[in-house]
């Protein structure tokens, strides 16, 4: 499953919030034929069943998960004999129990089940939705806990089984299974038709997948293996791009993994409805259709980068985590982190100019922060509640485990890494494993301490930061490097903390581009590089899941050869572990600001993008309001030179790179320095981009609108109101409706807040309508107001996880009045799903109102110092 936030910020899932109890281990499935017959105008289904079992035990018993459906008949066959269950159903642990009068010897038996179902609005199980037109569908949303809503199952990972799935669905509606179709006949009666799909291969019960509604398809092949991209009836012309990369990634997929595609056919279904990303149903795969379908010729670079990330992390998923499955949800890194890693190396391939592997650079600083925070959690966590697997699916198993595993690569190289890939894949295809399996193959394969080094990033939380000192002496240098835990608060930092990782790293000094590579296992070593060097990088190819800390002398040093001896993921490397240092007031926040001002220069877009993200932050929370007009001012100058080299407008030729970082600085300019010539032009691109979106370059215009709504009228509002009901792509529908919370008249945004919950906007996207709200500056007080007055329509209306994420919106505070307001208000209301996220945003408000106090004056001394950048 993929979380994204590069174009829309999207849900993940919604869970239950029962408590979760495993199943007694009685019984294992082998096969499920499953018959489902949904009613899309009543909203409900009706379900036939019947499970193949291996009785492992004499039992009077079968306990099987189940979540709000009606029994209306169970039996269970053994050895010719065929009793009638009891059904008991355990509502508080999603459960039912299958009593019969005589117990079952151990063997195999059958259970068949006859229950019907709600299509519910939740967008989980087995759920109903509408597409554009308002036409019904059916879909499904398993993962973690909710296959158990579609059909009474053995609804944990470890329990993998075959599927044969029969769809009954109204005449003229499409149905999309696991497998291909193998028959498709009339009736039952004369406004209905059956179709019935192949045997699926083993697998868990969350990745079994159903669609049934008005679809139709693009298709195309890829080493003989169909594939397909769906979208709601009128929109299968923009499936084009999808299908391309899709094709792509096979081929690349089936030629890095020693085993071929293993499911016969692909399927990528775009929905309307949909809480999650993505998610990797075997040969299946369903997005939220935003995240699939565009328009080639007028879609944004950032649009483009995001379905292909998308469609190559679900992929990837189709080896790690479907072939090979984690045992329980503890471990489903395994599952998320391979497939973020994994996501970035046929995109880079077959799209080199993008440049996936400097993204992959600064995500992980990003996952750093996170795991700088005193309550971050390991890699593998336990987890037993629904809401509790719920929190698993956050930076750390994503971001974390795939930086983590990047680490592992570089240090093992990359021939060797993808040997013991393979080896673990073949090893444990159609079935389950652990951690330890992985880590174990590496081992074995590399004859390198895997076993010894994963440990340390994996079942301990946070991440160390390495301090270098370097010491030249004739004509070598003694490296001197010691490790600690990395606290963003600098109380905990400067505490005593045991903790030990054994680091890979890689190191190299100013005098020399060789590099020389160690495993730094105790908390002081010494190292000795050759020649005389006045500085040296202790994260050289920045590839390290670490932060380095070097003193103010080393960082000026390193300054001046930035742009000349390091690399791109080098100069973003180093500026994360700057900053990191400025958080702990090891150092003042003028080195950073002169170390970006070394950059000025730079037209490296993904290094330019890492900088403009951090000045972003220091203008929104470290600036005083007194000093605003000069951080404006210098800001202006800094940008200036880049806008005039890039222009306005795109010029033939473009690459993309040059086209994002037009739109990177250009918002950078109209938003954090307010510069009036930009805003103005922001307002034109606008109004064109309305008028005629053909004519605009969408990668520019994506920035523009924005900027156009920060000094926007009733009249745009308006305007953009009116457009969300006839938008020819889901990016420009995305687009309208998330300006609409960038404006700053609180009666607008008054306005888009109460338009969020109102039944124009889906449920999916009403929750993160509000926290931009939230997010906006402008419209923060507002915001939290509105949240508050509105909780149990906003519960309502996004479920536990959309609950949740606006515990989590709340980390964009930086006021003590305003954190005391969440601490009373999430004790009084609180939310499952969130316990660690909440205590995460208290960090978060602490160490930004800790930031300001301890650096705002010396920031505006150094502005005072410094006045106007100016170009090199």
């Amino acid at each position: 499953m993929k979380r994204t936030f590069a174009v829309v910020p999207f849900l993940l899932l919604t869970f239950s919030l029962a408590y979760a109890q495993r199943l007694p281990e009685i019984a294992r499935p082998e096969n499920y034929k499953l018959t489902f017959t949904p009613d899309l105008d009543k909203a409900t289904f009706e379900g036939d069943e019947t499970i193949a079992i291996q009785v492992l035990k004499p039992t009077s018993e079968i306990t099987l998960n189940s979540a709000d459906i009606d029994f209306h008949v169970a039996h269970i066959t053994s050895g010719g004999v065929t009793q009638t269950a009891t059904v008991t159903p355990q509502k508080e642990k999603e459960m039912v129990v299958l009593s019969l009068p005589k117990p079952l010897a151990a063997g195999r038996a059958t259970i068949h089940i006859s229950y019907s179902g709600i299509l519910n609005s939740e967008m989980r199980g087995l759920y109903l939705g509408k597409d554009d037109q308002g036409r019904k569908y059916a879909a499904t949303q398993f993962e973690a806990t909710d296959a158990r809503r579609a059909f009474p199952s053995f609804d944990e990972p470890d329990y993998k089984a075959t599927f044969d799935i029969t769809a009954v669905a109204d005449k003229g509606l499409a149905a999309i299974s696991n497998q291909k179709v193998l028959s498709d006949t009339p009736g039952p009666g004369d406004n209905k038709h059956t179709v019935r799909f192949a045997t699926t291969a083993k697998m868990s019960s969350y990745l079994a997948a159903l669609v049934v509604g008005n679809f139709e398809y693009v298709e195309g092949e890829a080493d003989g293996i169909p594939i397909r991209v769906w979208a709601t009836t009128g929109k299968k012309e923009m499936g084009h791009f999808a299908l391309e990369i899709a094709s792509d990634v096979l081929k690349y997929y089936d030629n890095y993994f020693a085993i071929k595609y293993p499911y016969g056919k692909l399927d990528l279904v775009g929905l309307p409805d949909f809480s999650a990303g993505a998610m990797e149903n075997t040969g299946c795969i369903t997005f939220r259709d935003v995240l699939l379908l565009a328009d080639e010729k007028q879609t944004s670079v950032d649009l483009k980068k995001t379905i292909a990330s998308v469609i190559a992390h679900e992929m990837a998923h189709q080896w790690f985590g479907d072939l090979v499955t984690m045992k329980w949800w503890d471990d489903i890194w395994l599952n998320e982190g391979f497939a973020t890693w994994m996501s970035s190396k046929p995109i880079e391939h077959f799209k080199p100019e993008w440049h996936f592997e400097l993204d992959d650079v600064s995500n992980t600083g990003g996952t750093l922060n996170v795991d700088s925070l005193a309550n971050t959690r390991p890699i593998h966590q336990a987890a037993e509640t629904p809401a509790q697997i719920q929190e698993l699916f956050d930076g750390i198993a994503y971001g974390k485990a795939a930086a983590v595993l990047r680490m592992l690569e570089a240090y093992l190289g990359e021939d060797t890494f993808r040997a013991g890939v393979n080896a673990y894949l073949q090893k444990h295809q159609y079935a389950n494993a652990t951690a330890d399996d992985f880590w174990d193959a590496q081992a074995k394969t590399s004859k390198k301490p895997v076993d010894q080094i994963m440990p340390t990033f994996v079942k301990q939380p946070g991440a160390p930061i390495v301090n270098v000192k370097a010491q030249c002496s004739g004509n070598s240098t003694t490296v001197t490097l010691t490790q600690q835990r990395y606290f963003v608060d600098r109380m905990k930092f400067d505490e005593p903390n045991d903790q030990l990782w054994q680091i890979p790293l890689c190191m190299k000094g100013s005098n020399s581009n060789a590099t020389k590579c160690e495993v730094l296992r105790k908390k002081e070593e010494t190292f000795t590089l050759p020649g005389c060097s006045t500085w040296v990088l202790a994260n050289a190819g920045a590839t390290g899941y670490y932060r380095s800390g070097y003193d103010a002398a080393t960082v000026r040093a390193i300054a001046a050869d930035a742009e000349t001896k390091l690399t791109p993921g080098e100069r973003i490397f180093v500026q994360t572990d700057i900053w990191a240092s400025i958080r702990v007031g090891r150092e003042p926040i003028g080195d950073y600001l002169a170390f970006a001002q070394g950059l000025q220069s730079d037209r490296n877009r993904a290094v330019m993008e890492d900088v403009l993200g951090r000045l972003n932050y220091i203008g929104q929370y470290v600036v005083s309001n007194s000093d605003r007009d000069a951080f404006h001012a210098w800001l202006r100058g800094y940008l200036e030179p880049a806008m005039h080299e890039l222009g306005y407008q795109p010029k033939p030729g473009d690459s993309d790179e040059e086209r994002t970082l037009r739109s990177r600085v250009f918002n950078a300019l109209g938003y954090d320095a307010r510069d009036p010539q930009t805003l103005a032009e922001a307002r034109k691109i606008t109004d064109q981009a309305m008028a005629d979106p053909a004519s605009v370059d969408h990668q520019l215009a994506g920035g523009a609108f924005p900027l156009a709504a920060l000094n926007g009228d009733t009249d745009f509002y308006d305007k953009l109101v009116a457009g969300l009901k006839d938008t020819k792509s889901p990016e420009i529908y995305y687009g309208y409706l998330f300006t609409l919370a960038n404006f700053t008249d609180p009666k607008l945004l008054e306005r888009t807040l109460n338009f969020a919950i109102s039944p124009e906007v889906r449920s999916q996207d009403a929750l993160q309508v509000v926290t931009s709200v939230l997010a906006n500056p402008a419209g923060q007080q507002i915001a939290w107001d509105f949240i508050r007055s509105h909780w149990s329509e906003l519960e309502k209306d996004g479920g536990p996880f959309a609950s949740a994420q606006v515990v989590g919106a709340t980390s964009v505070f930086c006021d003590a009045t305003l954190r005391d307001q969440v601490t009373e208000f999430f004790t009084a209301h609180k939310v499952e799903a969130a316990e660690r996220t909440y205590k995460q945003s208290i960090e978060r408000i602490n160490s930004c109102i800790d930031l300001k106090a301890q650096q705002g004056s010396q920031l505006a001394s150094w502005l005072g110092q410094h006045g106007t950048a100016s170009g090199k």
